[in-house]
Parts: structure tokens; C-alpha cells; sequence
């Protein structure tokens, strides 16, 4: 009768690949040439293993050797152990590899631009061997991307949760209603007297628009744009009042920017590094997972 009393622990990982060993030959004899080792030294594994558990693990003929029931489901974990444990040394062995290889960074081209400048030169620097490329589309559309398995990792404003993905915020962004005028005194006339500058697509934009209705605040004059970057310039020209993330509107600009003062509504954004929980990252991934982070982080 098979013990109850056994525990993994009491398995020794030599005998359990002499056993592997003697099912996949089908001899004792041929088992120990692919181990290198004795005839007797495999029949005195396989013996201890049984003394063990309690029960036979192999049923020996004349001619064949093969396992018994308790044999099989013991080979199967086994197996199953070693493929672990291999993966394990392979990950460690990975780990202190030089990182190398392409990684596609998926990322909202307006956040590159004030986000990635000192992060790129600096990485690509210390990492040669890494080859980082950037695919740049609007936060929903990299996610889609990352999901899809066509980009390795993504910095992403608002990610949604899903169980396929890691998300580890890292800063944090406000959308408010920008202006270069200098002074303002009264913000709802302001937006009554100048265009207000969007991008239509955004949800930020979307949301904002309903913020401004619900309060009843008039905005007469809309004028919608094509991205973040031509909202901006028509901003610093003074043309109107724009929707934009602060951290966009500050960037590489020497022009002094303002926010319409409350109770005009502000968004307040999440930036996110983002990555696939069910592949598991390379050595050329996890770096730049680290920089980023830390450089991220930096930013706050």
C-alpha cells in the first residue's frame, strides 16, 4: 500500500531522472550509459524511490520494463519538475546576459515628446546591443498593439485594466484648459470670448466638453484639431484657449503658459507602463522596463 506519509521533499532528484531514464529505455542496463553511472547504482534509486512511496513503480518482464500506474503519474510530475527547473536556470542564465535584441515600445507620440528625449539618449548609450524602436499611436491603439503581441511594451495615459496585462502607473499628468494670455480675470468670459482649441478624439477633450455643458459655462466657438502638438501651437499663437495635458504644454517652450482658473474642470491622467502577463520578458525587455521606470518615476 502506497505510504501517506511521503512528502516531495523526501524525493531525491537523481533517483527521480534514473527513473525517467529507465521508462524512456526501457532498461536498466541503457539507463545507466545515459546517465553514466552504474547498473547498480540506478536499481538502488529506483528501489529507495519505492521504499518511499510505498508502492512499485515499475513492472518488470523478461524481455520489457515498464511503468506501473504510480510509475506513470510519478514520471509526469517529474517531467513536469525538471521542464520548471530548466526554465528557471535558463531565466537566471538570461538574467545575467548582456541584454540584446529589438523591443518595441508602444507610445502616444505627444507623451514621447517630453518623456523619451533624455531617457532615449542616455539608454541607447549604455545598452548598444538593444535594439529599442518606438511605434507611436494614440493610447487605445498601442494598447491594442500590446495586446495583439505586435509591441513588447507600452507607456500608455489611462490604460484600461485587462486581465492579459501588468499595468505599474509611474507619474501622473493633468488635462486642463491652457491659455498664454496674461491675465485673466473672468475664465467663463474668456471661453465665451475665445475659440476653444480640442482634439475631438480624445476622451479627455470628450470629457471636459461635457464638464464645461453640465456647469453651463458657453463655449460658442470650437475649433477641433488633429493632435496635441497643433492644439499647442495655436495656443502659444494666441488664437485660443486650448485642451491640454500640462506636461505637453510645458514642454521645450520658453513662452509662459496659464490654466484657466476654477471652477473650470481639470482631468487628471495616469501614465502607465504597461506589458503582457503571459509572456514572459526578455533580458532586452526587463532593462528597459527598469530605466523607464526609474526614469519615469524621476519625472514626478
Amino acid at each position: 500500500m502506497p505510504r501517506q506519509d511521503a512528502q516531495p521533499r523526501d524525493l531525491d532528484a537523481a533517483a527521480l531522472a534514473a527513473l525517467l531514464a529507465v521508462i524512456d529505455t526501457g532498461s536498466f542496463t541503457d539507463a545507466a550509459k545515459s546517465l553514466r553511472v552504474s547498473q547498480p547504482a540506478v536499481s538502488l534509486a529506483i528501489k529507495r524511490l519505492e521504499d518511499r512511496l510505498g508502492t512499485a513503480l515499475l513492472v518488470r518482464s523478461r524481455k520489457h520494463i515498464a511503468p506501473s500506474r504510480p510509475g506513470e503519474v510519478l514520471a509526469a510530475g517529474a517531467r513536469a519538475a525538471f521542464e520548471a527547473l530548466g526554465n528557471a536556470v535558463a531565466q537566471i542564465a538570461d538574467e545575467h546576459a548582456e541584454p540584446s535584441g529589438r523591443v518595441v515600445l508602444g507610445i502616444h507620440e505627444s507623451l514621447a515628446a517630453y518623456s523619451l528625449p533624455s531617457f532615449m539618449a542616455r539608454f541607447l548609450r549604455d545598452y548598444s546591443k538593444v535594439e529599442l524602436t518606438l511605434w507611436n499611436g494614440r493610447s487605445q491603439e498601442v494598447e491594442r498593439e500590446l495586446t495583439a503581441g505586435r509591441v513588447d511594451l507600452a507607456l500608455i495615459v489611462n490604460p484600461r485594466q485587462h486581465p492579459d496585462l501588468i499595468i505599474v502607473p509611474v507619474f501622473e499628468d493633468s488635462v486642463e484648459l491652457i491659455h498664454c494670455v496674461r491675465r485673466v480675470d473672468d475664465p467663463a468670459s474668456a471661453l465665451a470670448a475665445m475659440p476653444l482649441i480640442y482634439v475631438p478624439e480624445l476622451t479627455q477633450s470628450q470629457q471636459i466638453l461635457a464638464q464645461l455643458q453640465k456647469r453651463r459655462l458657453a463655449v460658442p466657438r470650437l475649433l477641433p484639431c488633429s493632435s496635441l502638438e497643433l492644439v499647442k501651437s495655436l495656443v502659444l499663437d494666441e488664437v485660443g484657449i486650448g485642451i491640454l495635458p500640462r506636461r505637453v504644454a510645458e514642454h521645450g517652450i520658453r513662452k509662459k503658459l496659464y490654466t484657466l482658473s476654477p471652477p473650470l474642470p481639470v482631468h487628471r491622467d495616469r501614465v502607465a507602463l504597461v506589458r503582457r502577463y503571459d509572456i514572459s520578458p526578455t533580458a532586452a525587455i526587463r532593462v528597459v522596463i527598469n530605466e523607464l521606470t526609474a526614469h519615469c518615476k524621476a519625472m514626478r
